[in-house]
């Protein structure tokens, strides 16, 4: 039980502070706030507004989280399926010769990755005790 909180504890905080960096800098992008857009070169549209949709399901999700729902993993999928469908946009725009920046493709990767892993730590968490 105490490893189960523990796990419960880093999931938050852990999502709490990616779901306002998401949010922060998807909208910021989106709405050319702070200068953002321009420190950000060849951004691409389809990327930062799958970042942007994911933001609000992560919040959708730490909602859940906060009061123990067992649903609150379904955002996070969700969300996965979105940023994988943002990678492969992301690929066929290399493809077709887009403009972008390198550090897409691996931000977008790393996201994923954060994506999955707090979806493993939620429906740790979550899921019915046997």
């Amino acid at each position: 039980m105490k490893q189960k909180s523990i796990v419960r504890t880093i999931t938050l905080g852990g999502l709490v502070l990616f779901t306002a960096i998401t949010l922060f800098l998807s909208t910021s992008i989106l709405l050319d706030l702070f200068g953002i857009r321009e420190h950000q070169g060849n951004y691409v549209p389809l990327v930062i507004w799958s970042n942007f949709q994911c933001g609000w399901l992560y919040c959708l999700s730490l909602l859940g989280l906060f009061s123990h729902k067992k649903w609150s993993v379904v955002p996070l999928v969700v969300a996965l399926f979105i940023l994988m469908g943002a990678f492969t946009g992301l690929l066929i725009h290399i493809l077709d010769g887009g403009l972008y920046e390198d550090k897409t493709i691996t931000a977008l990767f790393l996201r994923i990755i954060l994506t999955l892993f707090f979806a493993l730590g939620t429906y740790v968490t979550t899921k019915p005790q046997l």
